[in-house]
């Protein structure tokens, strides 16, 4: 294993995380994931709406495949 000569990037005071409050992160922790939801619900539905286009505008007009 080699070794090496540089100090740890924890080794300076200023380089270390920040203390965080709990209440500050419940916060966060409440909110990020909503976000994330909603992005994802937004994508879908954009996919969906897509989709039905295309099936309606496309599928439908050329009829049954016989």
């Amino acid at each position: 294993m080699p070794r090496y000569d540089e100090p740890s990037a924890a080794h300076r005071p200023e380089d270390v995380a920040d203390e965080v409050r709990e209440d500050d992160l419940m916060r966060v922790m409440r909110e990020v994931p909503r976000g994330a939801a909603w992005l994802c619900a937004i994508a879908v539905a954009l996919m969906l709406v897509f989709w039905l286009a295309i099936y309606f505008g496309v599928f439908l007009p050329r009829g049954p495949v016989s």
